[in-house]
């Protein structure tokens, strides 16, 4: 039986994959993942996209407040354009879960309200508007 910290690993694949401290904001496109880090080092306001299955392959950060990468060890990753695309797109779908669908009116500000409960070190003013992602990479 796994038990204390260990009860927040995942058997995936044949190997435990530590979980621990991620919030989980959706999938783009069924490839990549959206997700905040509970207590994110570094102070800066950011999320976090990945290739699911692979995060070695494909991992960056991207800030919450401006169109700008947060990299660091392990999370360089450049976005091409479709990624780009498919991003933005899910930034300003619906979110999933129907029952909150009232209380966020796209996947950015549930982004938003992720980083805010998870990281009380540096908030992000709830009205902020999302950055024009399309210039992430200019």
């Amino acid at each position: 039986m796994i038990e204390g910290a260990d009860c927040m690993k995942l058997w995936r694949r044949h190997k435990l994959v530590d979980i621990e401290g991620m919030a989980q904001v959706g999938l783009v496109d069924d490839k990549y993942e959206v997700y905040v880090n509970t207590d994110d080092g570094g102070n800066i306001p950011h999320f976090h996209y990945r290739l699911k299955n692979n995060w070695k392959k494909f991992h960056t950060c991207i800030r919450i407040t401006s169109a700008e990468y947060f990299h660091h060890t392990g999370k360089e990753s450049i976005l091409n354009s479709k990624q780009l695309k498919d991003l933005i797109q899910f930034l300003n779908s619906s979110i999933s879960l129907d029952q909150y669908n009232d209380k966020f009116n796209d996947n950015y500000e549930l982004i938003v309200f992720m980083w805010n409960i998870n990281n009380s070190a540096m908030l992000v003013d709830s009205n902020t508007r999302m950055p024009d992602y399309s210039k992430l990479n200019s």
